[in-house]
């Protein structure tokens, strides 16, 4: 085969043709990998090749730049190159080529000075003034935003001047200097720029008045405004002259003017603007003025307004009027009967008093209505009244009908009367029905049928201008109408002619409160003649206080008969009311005791039997009535006023016959308390409310019986004295034998019955007395029954034994006899029957055994006689046969279910039944139930609920739940299982569902079975229903263990109860979670501590955030001995302390904790704390120890009292929150906490957890508002309000972040920071500010802080504007911290004021690190620029230039030759050209302007509203900064050297990898070698060359990805020697040391890396790639050392080993083909 191959391969070789072709295969196959490979390999230069002039790399955050609470970690801001980022031509912007000609050709300006580019490359950082988009967009909407302000009285105008270029001087008149300039005068014209009149419409816009004759009629009264816009006002004149004072004449017409108040430039208050004596006063501040003067302004314009209601009294008949004012006529048109229209006129309607006046006549309410009219007065007033609502509860107004009468002066009972000033007419009142007439309103005297209660009408005439006139009415409540709860509303409507103008209405709630009771007054009292007298008292009173009517037609009701409460019908006839005995009290309210009140003259009380037909006097030929009621007499009916007590008494008589009607030792006597009146009702019927009372009569014992325990020994009964009967033949005979005496066996049961103990009223000597014993082959009686006749004592209250017989009974079952056949007769005696019964054979273990005695026949009394029959006593016994056997049944324990198990899933719990004795016969039952008592948890009993049936005996005392399992006693020798002699039935009494579910399980013995000195064990299981789940749960399941020997009659043998609870050995669960200021805990009482404050706060860390669990061992009471708890302490929290909180039972001193020396020599602290307990405040001290984040405790003596927490400990674990996500990243977040309950040896036994939810305390943001607004919004922030000791990543500070929208401007001078405990001022922070308006302030990390400061919404009064302020701490995301937003907010102004055509900038220069220093130094270059195409571009033909002052302040547009004026809707270009010294500066430009409206235009310029469109290219944010006053402020910012560290990862190969977890610190050197030439302090304050000059930190969570940076700021830039200072960068290993060398392996976060710098603008300085100068960046990679082969290729190397093995395969497939190919030609 080889040699084939060989022969092939030379035959090919020697083929030339064929060699041929396969090269030139292999060649173009070649050329084919080349040109792949070499296309790959330049793919990222064609991609790179474009230079990019951004200065920005390209980032796209995704998932994984954020961490699991949002928080951005990546480090890099967010940038996708577009074509503006490359340096091609097409694509520089404009405004930087003209930036870049400013720099190549300086301005020579006029004072010589030549303004140089200093070619810093530092940066420079300006305060943002330049509004949002939506800001932007709301200019154009201002106006009518400022139309929509209701009384803030918004001009809506904030440019309301002519632009004028040179303003002339006018003359201007002085008539009164101090009253200022009368811009109203007639030669003030040229003055003014417009005056409008308008008028307010109804949907809320203005409307001008019409100068035409035939103006249009304006409905309603509306608001009417006032506008003056003026010009041309000479500054100098208004400050010497005229007081700084511009004045207006109003127009008469006008009344009740109003202003805003304020006058504003731009949204600076420069004056106020208020009305006074009829005109208005403009008034400025002298400092605001002078300040114009001081910037050479010459004249002032703007505008004002006011707002007030036309004087109807001036209008004509027809509603109209001319007004002129300043050059204008207006024609006002109101319409006719303006005034009744229009008018103001004033109703108002009271009820006088909250009581309802109470006669003899009736309920009345006192009303007044009081009518005003306003400053016009009011033509043909009425007023109609009517009742809205519960008019069917008033009976008429009193004293009015229907024909008009003139009211009178003064009060007449309750006759109306009108009170009216001295030189006025009454009016007039009627009643009439309501109208529907819109054109006549109001009702008209003389209707014919009134619906009553009818409409009261108050005819007043005309009233004069302010007249007022009140009317006093009244109203009667009707006496038969329900009235308590129903709100009777009555309105009063004015009409003027035939305008409704006004109402107004009142309400009166009739309520009544009441105390109503019932009771038994004194003991009950047995009369002679043997009946029972129950003496009541039934009471009732009205509350004064909370009661606001009297009752009327009040009834008392007292029913023995009543419907749901009542005494049995069988004893009615025989219980009667002593009529005679019925009397009525009554206290008033003014009075101080009670009266009687007589029943002739002042009540009735009336009888009815069965129902309510009432009559008095009663036929006693009717039988006893069963109820009465009490009302008033003679026509008098009762009245109960508010304040008003009644009481009534009356008795019950209650005869013997009534316990013997009702075969009962006693009688329950019930009767029904109502009460009743004819105006209240209760929702449940007619009555108010409704009481009862029962009493129990009569102290009989017809039949008692009483068994006593069996004999203990043999008894001899002597029978003295008495007859002699033998009842054994069944019948009643005189006993023939000599006995005298019989004896009474041990173990008999004697019994005792008492009969007809009756206080000796009955005969019942031919009643039959029967006794019997069932079952009747148990027991028999012994010899002789003992009966005794008993006579009733009463003055002993008890029975004399009067005669004694015998009756012979022995060997029966059951004896009968009457007394007679005794030879009693006709005597009213008591019997006692005494006599005893044994067992009556030993063939049974044991029995039930009932014996009861009953009567049967008449008792007589007086010769009547009742039937008493069916009257018995009865009792059981258990009785024990020679067969002895004792049951006992005890629970085992609980057998966890099986995992995966398909039955018993919840378990099974072992039950022992135990029976020991002589022996179990055959046929005696067993019987296992599940418990039907209250209160437990069921079991199931199943078909394999049986374990085991065993007899023998235990080793020593042992029993069975000693041993541990089923399984291990089953081990036991000396038992045998004797199961097979039972048979087994299970039946399901208790109903359960499901399958093989049952309640009972029986067991039947088959034989009899000896036990002797043995015993019998039955192992019963059951599947719990349901099992605890919860902490301190408690569930108990019972069964009970019966035996039968029939399997019908049972036998209770006791039950056994088995306890599971949640948490059995130990469970935890949370006490509560609160906070600590350092003074006071404050609990959220979400745990089981509620309300009970337990934490002990001279152990707590400090301030903070807490959670306080405990943990219970021995919840269930099984443990005994010693324990250890291991307590782990969750992440994010740290250990405040531990404790024992309370000791369950009397085991205070017994349960303690433990000391352990071996656990102090191993690691562990010891820690000990002494406190009081919640043991009513017994003091315990607690040992227990602490390692790293797990502490320790050991607890004893623990006794196995199996009694539910009475045996156990409570030990407190209180922990503080340290995490910063929730403290600072304000996370909620869940912290677990685990207990472990070990041996004393540590062997793990079960564990417990209990979660506590912490809602973290966030930032705390506000803002507040001038009143009225203003352009001023104060803020106010609260951070770390406890004041804990917050975590910092290093240091002692933290920064907070408070980022605000751009349309808002902050005032850096107003930021303060106070202490918000102690209110000291907090000196040691800091405040900068960003260029995206982000405030950041930094603080101390342990001091609650309040932080105020003052921002100025950019926008103009009545422009609507949206700002937002939000405030977190800084490494966190805005989420976490707390955010104001407000949308469409406005402040108004009472006017404007514009200085002219000119505007100007004023620049302030402060350090961006910290806002209160201003920098002194920089110089700043400004020109003006036009807008081409979209681009701005530089006018070159003017600029501006200066230098910031000692205030850090320059202004610019001055108006001289060296510093120009400025203009409004300019853009203007600001460019800082040499920063202050020690400070990086940045060329970059600011675009400013402040736009303005043209006049009498609604809207900016379109070219302006264009450019505020324009937007920056690399932010998209709006390139042009606005500001609406005419001096612009612009705070510019500045900060000192920094130097930024960068951190990279990368793995043994040398490739980037990503970041391991952890924080890294850095630090900066002055020297190469890791030294400074100065000395640095330390954090203990001392000093040292090796300390860095800055420390700053990087860290990374886990799975974050990308590189990450940090800064060292505020560095010097130059060296002593004036050169640039260079800095050098060293990472700091675990110990604090500078890495300096990269070729050695250094431990930092604990891992080993090699450490090495890189610095890409000294890449030739290998040995220096941590050195840097301001602006520079280190880049510090972490290089791991662990041995691994590096992962070579790349997507390249992807390419070549694919075009390898495609090149394999095309070969490999061409060789096979030629060998195919040479095998045919060789066949």
């Amino acid at each position: 085969m080889q040699n084939k191959g060989t022969d092939y391969i030379r035959k090919i070789l020697n083929d030339k043709a064929r060699l041929k072709r396969w090269r030139k295969v292999m060649m173009c196959l070649s050329c084919i990998v080349v040109f792949c490979t070499v296309y790959v390999l330049i793919l990222p230069a064609i991609t790179l090749e474009r230079k990019t002039t951004c200065g920005q790399e390209e980032h796209s955050h995704t998932e994984a730049c954020y961490s699991a609470d949002s928080q951005l970690i990546c480090g890099r801001e967010e940038h996708l190159h577009t074509e503006i980022c490359y340096a091609t031509d097409d694509h520089i912007p404009e405004i930087q080529s003209d930036a870049a000609e400013w720099e190549e050709n300086p301005v020579q300006e006029d004072d010589g000075n030549m303004v140089q580019d200093e070619g810093d490359a530092g940066e420079i950082e300006f305060m943002p003034d330049e509004p949002s988009d939506q800001a932007a967009d709301n200019i154009e909407g201002a106006e009518d935003a400022a139309e929509d302000q209701e009384v803030d009285f918004t001009s809506g105008d904030e440019n309301s001047v002519v632009d004028t270029a040179e303003p002339t001087a006018t003359p201007i008149p002085a008539p009164n200097s101090t009253d200022g300039f009368d811009l109203s005068a007639k030669d003030a014209a040229e003055k003014r720029e417009y005056v409008k009149l308008s008028y307010k419409k109804e949907d809320g816009t203005w409307q001008e008045f019409s100068q035409e004759n035939n103006s249009p009629e304006v409905s309603g009264n509306p608001s009417v405004k006032l506008e003056v816009k003026y010009k041309n006002v000479q500054i100098q004149n208004l400050l010497d002259t005229y007081n700084c004072t511009l004045t207006y004449q109003l127009p008469t017409l006008l009344r009740d003017a109003k202003t805003a108040g304020k006058i504003m430039e731009g949204n600076q208050h420069v004056g106020n603007v208020t009305c006074e004596d009829g005109k208005v006063v403009v008034k400025f501040f002298d400092t605001y003025l002078q300040g114009l003067l001081n910037k050479e302004e010459i004249t002032i314009a703007g505008d004002f307004y006011v707002e007030g209601n036309v004087d109807l009294s001036e209008l004509d008949r027809d509603g109209k009027a001319t007004v002129s004012t300043a050059d204008k006529t207006y024609q006002l048109n109101f319409g006719p009967d303006a005034v009744a229209k229009y008018g103001k006129i004033n109703i108002e309607k009271t009820c006088v008093s909250q009581q309802a006046i109470s006669t003899e006549s009736g309920n009345y309410l006192a009303y007044t209505i009081t009518v005003t009219a306003g400053e016009d007065g009011c033509p043909d007033v009425s007023v109609v009244d009517t009742m809205v609502t519960s008019s069917d509860c008033v009976e008429s107004y009193v004293g009015i009908d229907t024909t008009a009468k003139t009211l009178a002066t003064g009060q007449n009972a309750q006759n109306p009367y009108e009170t009216i000033a001295a030189d006025k007419e009454h009016g007039t009142v009627y009643l009439g029905n309501a109208t529907a007439d819109s054109t006549n309103p109001v009702p008209t005297p003389g209707a014919a049928n009134i619906i009553a209660p009818g409409n009261m009408v108050w005819k007043i005439g005309n009233m004069a201008a302010g007249e007022s006139r009140t009317l006093t009415y009244y109203v009667k409540l009707k006496d038969n109408v329900g009235l308590d709860g129903k709100e009777i509303k009555n309105k009063a409507n004015v009409y003027s002619k035939i305008y409704e103008r006004a109402y107004h209405e009142a309400s009166f709630t009739p309520k009544i409160d009441y105390d109503m009771s019932k009771s038994q007054d004194g003991n009950i009292v047995r009369n002679s003649d043997g009946t029972y007298t129950i003496k009541y008292r039934l009471n009732f009173t009205l509350k004064k206080d909370t009661s606001n009517y009297a009752l009327k037609n009040f009834e008392f009701r007292d029913l023995l008969d009543a419907w749901d409460i009542r005494t049995d019908p069988k004893a009615l006839p025989y219980i009667s009311y002593n009529r005679n005995s019925v009397e009525l009290y009554v206290k008033t309210d003014e009075a101080s005791d009670y009266t009687a009140l007589s029943s002739e003259t002042d009540y009735t009380v009336s009888w009815a039997k069965g129902n309510d037909n009432y009559v008095t006097p009663w036929n006693d030929s009717n039988g006893n009535p069963t109820r009465f009621k009490i009302t008033g007499a003679n026509g008098k009916p009762i009245t109960v006023k508010p304040g008003d007590s009644y009481y009534v008494t009356y008795s019950v008589t209650v005869k013997p016959e009534a316990l013997a009607a009702m075969k009962a030792n006693n009688v329950d006597v019930k009767n029904r308390y109502y009460v009743y009146a004819s105006n209240a009702k209760s929702d449940s019927g007619d009555a108010i409310d409704q009481v009862w009372h029962g009493a129990n009569v009569g102290n009989y014992k017809w039949d008692e019986k009483i068994v006593g325990t069996g004999t203990a020994t043999d008894q001899t009964i002597e029978m003295e004295t008495g007859d002699r009967y033998d009842l054994t033949s069944g019948t009643v005979k005189p006993d023939s034998s000599a006995d005298t005496s019989f004896t009474v066996p041990a173990g008999s049961y004697p019994y005792t019955v008492d009969v007809n103990q009756t206080l000796g009223e009955w005969n019942v000597t031919n009643v039959l007395m029967k006794d019997e014993l069932t079952p009747n082959d148990k027991m028999t009686y012994i010899g002789y029954a003992k009966v005794e006749a008993c006579e009733y004592n009463a003055d002993k209250n008890g029975y004399d034994v009067k005669e004694r017989k015998w009756v012979k009974i022995a060997g029966l079952s059951s004896f009968k006899l009457k007394p007679s056949e005794l030879g009693w007769s006709d005597k009213n005696y008591a019997y006692r029957f005494t006599y005893y019964a044994i067992p009556a054979n030993d063939d049974f273990s044991s029995a039930k055994v009932n014996n009861k005695f009953s009567l049967s026949g008449k008792v007589v009394k007086n010769g009547v006689e009742f039937d008493i029959s069916n009257i018995y006593s009865k009792k059981e016994i258990t009785v024990s046969g020679s067969f002895k056997m004792n049951v006992k049944k005890d629970s085992w324990y609980y057998e966890e279910p099986k995992t995966g198990a398909t039955t018993w899933q919840n378990g099974k719990l072992y039950w022992v039944i135990e029976v020991s004795g002589t022996a179990i016969l055959k046929d005696t039952y067993f019987r296992d139930a599940i418990s039907t008592d209250s209160g437990l948890t069921d079991s199931y009993l199943h078909s394999d609920s049986l374990a085991g049936i065993y007899k023998g005996t235990l080793p020593g005392d042992k029993t069975i739940i000693g041993y541990n399992s089923l399984e291990e006693l089953q081990k036991t020798g000396g038992l045998t299982d004797v199961t097979d002699k039972f048979t087994l039935e299970l039946t399901n009494g208790k109903g359960f569902t499901g399958t093989d579910n049952y309640s009972e399980l029986s067991l039947k013995a088959t034989e009899q079975i000896e036990l002797g000195a043995a015993k019998l064990y039955f192992i019963v299981r059951t599947e719990p229903q349901s099992l605890p789940t919860q902490y301190r749960d408690a569930f108990t399941y019972r069964n009970h263990i019966s035996t039968s020997d029939d399997g019908k009659t049972w036998i209770d043998h006791g039950r056994a109860d088995k306890l599971l609870c949640g948490g059995a050995d130990i469970l935890k669960e949370l006490g509560q979670t609160f906070t600590y200021d350092g003074t006071t805990v404050t609990s959220k009482d979400d745990g089981a501590d509620k309300g009970n404050n337990t934490i002990v706060t001279n152990e707590l860390p400090g301030a903070g955030q807490y959670a306080a669990w405990a943990f219970k061992v021995n919840y269930a009471g099984e443990l005994s001995g010693i324990y250890r708890v291991l307590e782990t302490i969750p992440d994010g929290m740290e250990l405040a302390y531990i404790r024992i909180k309370w000791v369950g039972g009397q085991n205070f001193d017994k349960i303690n904790s433990k000391e352990d020396s071996v656990l102090e020599t191993s690691g562990w602290t010891k820690k000990t704390i002494s406190a009081a307990t919640d043991n009513g405040g017994r003091s315990k001290t607690t040992t227990y120890y602490v390692k790293d984040n797990q502490a320790l405790i050991k607890l004893g003596d623990f006794t196995a009292g199996k009694k539910r927490d009475d045996y156990s400990a409570d030990v407190q674990v209180v922990c503080r929150v340290t995490d910063p996500d929730v403290l600072l990243g304000g996370k909620e977040k869940t912290f677990t906490n685990q207990v472990t309950l070990q041996t004393e040896g540590g062997q793990d036994i079960s564990t417990a957890t209990s979660p506590a939810e912490i809602t973290p305390k966030k930032i705390a943001k506000t803002f507040t508002t001038t009143n009225p607004k203003s352009e001023k919004i104060n803020f106010t922030i609260e951070a770390n309000q406890f004041g804990a000791a917050l975590s910092t990543k290093d240091g002692t500070t933290l920064t907070l972040i408070d980022k605000l929208s751009s349309t808002l401007i902050l005032d850096t001078k107003t930021i303060k920071v106070i202490n918000s405990k102690t209110k000291d001022p907090v000196t040691d922070y800091t405040a900068s500010l960003d260029v995206d308006n982000t405030l950041k302030i930094v603080i101390p990390r342990n001091v609650p802080v309040t932080i105020t400061y003052t921002a100025t919404v950019n926008a103009p009064p009545g422009q609507t504007v949206s700002f937002s302020n939000e405030a977190y701490w800084e490494k966190y995301s805005p989420s976490s911290g707390t955010k104001v937003e407000v949308g469409n907010y406005s402040y108004a102004a009472g006017g404007t004021v514009i200085t002219g055509d000119n505007i100007k900038l004023k620049i302030v220069k402060k350090d961006q690190n910290n806002l209160s220093a201003t920098l002194q130094g920089a110089e700043f270059k400004m020109v003006p620029c036009t807008v081409e195409n979209g681009q701005i571009i530089d006018d070159t033909t003017k600029a501006w230039t200066g230098t910031t002052d000692p205030k850090g302040e320059i202004l610019f547009g001055e108006g001289s030759n060296k510093n120009h004026a400025m203009n409004y809707n300019t853009i203007y270009k600001v460019t800082e050209e040499t920063a202050p010294s020690g400070y990086v500066a940045d060329s970059k430009p600011i675009y400013i302007m402040v736009p303005r409206k043209a006049d009498g235009a609604s809207d900016y310029p379109d070219d302006v509203k264009e450019w505020m469109k324009i937007k920056d290219p690399k932010t998209e944010k709006p390139l042009i900064n606005i500001q609406y006053q005419p001096i612009y402020e612009l705070t510019v910012l500045n900060h000192k050297g920094e130097i930024t560290v960068e951190k990279k990862f990368k793995d043994p190969g040398g490739h980037d990898a990503n970041p391991v977890s952890g924080t890294y610190k850095f630090g900066l050197y002055e020297n190469a070698d890791g030294t400074n030439t100065t000395n640095s302090t330390n954090p203990d304050e001392t000093t040292s060359t090796t300390t860095p000059l800055q420390t700053v930190t990087i860290t990374y969570n886990a799975a974050e990805t990308g590189s990450k940076i940090a800064k060292f700021t505020n560095l010097d830039l130059t060296d002593n020697q004036n050169q640039t200072k260079t800095y050098y960068v060293f990472e700091l290993d675990d110990n604090g040391n500078p890495i300096k060398d990269s070729a050695t392996v250094a431990t930092v976060n604990k891992m080993e890396y090699f450490t090495s710098y890189e610095n890409k603008t000294t890449a030739n300085a290998a040995s220096e790639g941590n050195s840097a100068v301001s602006g520079g960046t280190v880049t510090v990679i972490n290089q791991s050392r662990v041995k691994e082969l590096p992962s070579t290729g790349s997507y390249g190397s992807l390419i070549y080993r694919l075009a390898g093995t495609i090149l394999i395969l095309f070969a490999g497939l061409l060789v096979l083909i030629n060998i195919k190919k040479q095998t045919c030609n060789n066949r």
